[in-house]
């Protein structure tokens, strides 16, 4: 439900409200939400941090980042939030950090 009403709220340019609503969605996964509900999961984290990310919370793409690539099962399952991990650290001046 709280995926639901992100994904609306992003379409609605609100980055905020949506932010809320995928941290809501996060907070209520249980604990080995990686293994019972991977897909949503991943879906989840990375809506969250392209809000972030839009709301200038560099910090908050920073730990979605870090939990996605610890808990990915597959390289590729980590390249949309590297992406959106770079623009943020691009957008934040740390250019060097972003090439690393």
């Amino acid at each position: 439900m709280n995926l639901r009403a992100g994904k609306n709220a992003m379409e609605m340019s609100d980055f905020k409200l949506a932010s809320s609503y995928f941290d809501n969605g996060i907070s209520f996964l249980q604990i080995n939400h990686w293994t019972e509900h991977y897909n949503l999961s991943l879906e989840v984290f990375e809506l969250a941090a392209k809000c972030a990310l839009t709301n200038g919370d560099h910090t908050r793409v920073k730990l979605l980042y870090q939990e996605v690539v610890r808990e990915a099962h597959l390289f590729e399952d980590t390249l949309e939030i590297t992406y959106t991990n770079i623009r943020a650290l691009y957008s934040a001046s740390c250019l060097e950090e972003a090439l690393t």
